[in-house]
């Protein structure tokens, strides 16, 4: 009997994404559209009215949800028999194990780190469609030879069991009892490594009977023929027996890669022939994603070892503050990824007055920092002592917003020049979070408010200066939206400029240092410590 494939391997996939970022919705649409059934959707009230209708094959779920949490959208589905063959693939821009390790737990069979490589988000939907084309097969198996039900229920766990597999030894090592699917006296998987055959698995089920070896059947027929990808059935003499072996290619690239070798005293039959080829299908379908899958890995550690020679160099733009007499400077520097869009700089225009720059590129990563190297390089050409901070905003605005026009990236930005003998500043924002100063002789605290648009949004900007002077125990706090604009733990109430002008009142006496500490610490012990969303920096200035 032939098996017959019910969902057919030709037949377009159910997608489902569920993100709330417009563009990810976008870029999979464009990606996956042409080749799959797809709908996406941006929050969890939509997926939930369309899941049960759309029934998908393939969920592609991102983890981190305005109005809900993806860990349990993962287990409410696991909890339902409909989505029980769902393959639900995590869409997460954490990198830590531990998120990984709450998504396996919580019932997804694979995940994708954002941001993504369209190749790997169309490779694993590929193998999910390979999967479940082999599934089908299993099924419609199961329906067509009933006594044959205990054999395919157990194949199709081994499948089930390996499909997110990382290794293929342990793949290999999982067909030692395929006995309990395919009644066989010996089995051995031979794969060809560095040109040369090799054996990774060899066991026989029958103590009292000897069986042929690999190299000891390919030295009585010509077996390994890169050209025949069938299954071969022959019938060897060993001793006064006949030894019947089933030796099923296992191939990569349509080019045979190794062999399932199976014997005993009686031939194979055309179901358990159906069943081995289904197992080598699944092996092939394996060995090919775990060799993507190795190379993407080699490719991210490539990155990651690239994207760490970046910080390095991020950090080694940071200026030092120490050399200000008569002022105590302190700053934090805190991405969100391994790199910011965030900066910060700090220079003597002369011998009297030093410029701090503190800057917020929209986003965070390798675009935003990319970015914002540029804006820093632009704010350091234009950085002469006869300029005031509106009109080096203004020069920088106008070159950024040419540069970078139509790929919707902005910058908010504050320039302070502050002359450390009299204690006067002049200061602009473009479109900047206010600056908070804070007088020591009242404990008052002022917000200096943004004095000009966003950078980079138009051309043409009308920036204006702003002045004030700093006496012995004031403080000024420069810092970026990500402090005010970090979420409570529940995700219903933001941090706010008010709690934070209450944490620098409060700890105002204090030193520099201690201040931004403080200032820290109350942002994470308000998020319940979770996972850092935006870019935080921030610079406290004190007159000593």
């Amino acid at each position: 009997m032939a098996f017959t494939d019910p969902g057919g391997s030709s037949e377009r996939l159910k997608v489902l994404a569920l993100d709330d970022d417009g563009l990810v919705r976008r870029v999979l649409e464009d990606l996956l559209s042409g080749e799959h059934e797809f709908r996406a959707v941006g929050s969890c009230a939509e997926f939930y009215e369309l899941v049960v209708g759309f029934n998908p094959d393939v969920l592609l779920l991102d983890l981190v949800l305005p109005d809900g949490d993806g860990l349990e959208i993962c287990r409410d589905l696991r909890r339902n028999v409909q989505f029980e063959k769902l393959f639900i693939l995590m869409l997460t821009a954490a990198d830590q194990k531990q998120y990984i390790e709450q998504g396996y737990a919580a019932g997804a069979n694979d995940y994708i780190r954002k941001p993504f490589v369209p190749f790997e988000v169309k490779s694993k939907i590929l193998n999910c469609k390979k999967i479940i084309t082999y599934q089908n097969k299993l099924y419609s198996a199961f329906n067509y030879q009933l006594e044959f039900s205990k054999r395919l229920y157990r194949l199709n766990r081994l499948i089930q069991t390996n499909v997110n597999v990382s290794d293929i030894g342990e793949l290999i090592r999982e067909f030692d009892s395929f006995n309990e699917i395919v009644d066989a006296g010996s089995i051995e998987v031979v794969l060809v490594r560095e040109g040369a055959p090799a054996t990774l698995l060899s066991k026989s089920f029958e103590k009292d009977r000897a069986f042929l070896s690999y190299e000891q059947i390919r030295k009585r027929i010509k077996l390994f023929d890169e050209k025949n990808t069938s299954i071969t059935s022959i019938k060897i003499r060993s001793g006064e027996k006949d030894l019947y072996c089933c030796i099923a290619p296992i191939a990569f690239n349509h080019t045979v890669s190794g062999y399932l070798v199976l014997q005993r005293d009686t031939p194979f039959d055309p179901e358990e022939r159906n069943m081995i080829a289904l197992c080598t299908d699944f092996m092939d379908i394996m060995l090919e994603r775990l060799i993507a899958q190795n190379e993407l890995n080699r490719q991210y550690e490539l990155y990651r070892s690239e994207i760490a020679k970046v910080r390095t160099i991020q950090v080694s733009f940071l200026p030092d503050f120490s050399k200000i007499d008569g002022y105590d400077v302190a700053s934090i520097f805190l991405p969100a990824e391994d790199i910011s869009g965030d900066f910060f700089d700090g220079f003597f225009l002369d011998d009297e007055v030093y410029q701090f720059v503190l800057c917020d590129v929209s986003g965070h990563g390798v675009a935003s920092s990319y970015i914002g190297n540029e804006i820093r390089s632009l704010f350091r050409t234009f950085s002469l002592r006869r300029f005031p901070p509106s009109f080096i905003i203004g020069a920088v605005n106008g070159i950024v917003s040419r540069d970078i026009s139509g790929l919707y990236y902005f910058g908010t930005v504050i320039v302070c020049q502050l002359n450390i003998r009299t204690g006067e500043v002049l200061f602009s924002s473009g479109g900047h979070p206010p600056a908070i100063f804070c007088r020591s002789d009242d404990s008052s605290c002022t917000l200096l408010n943004k004095t000009g648009p966003l950078v980079g949004f138009f051309e043409k900007g009308d920036f204006k200066d702003t002045s004030l002077v700093m006496k012995g125990g004031d403080a000024l706090l420069l810092y970026t939206d990500g402090i005010p604009e970090t979420f409570s733990s529940d995700g219903k109430e933001l941090y706010g400029e008010e709690r934070l002008v209450k944490v620098f009142l409060d700890n105002a006496p204090l030193p520099a240092q201690e201040i931004t500490r403080a200032v820290v610490s109350s942002v994470a012990e308000f998020s319940g410590y979770s996972v850092q969303e935006d870019d935080i920096t921030m610079i406290c200035v004190k007159k000593i």
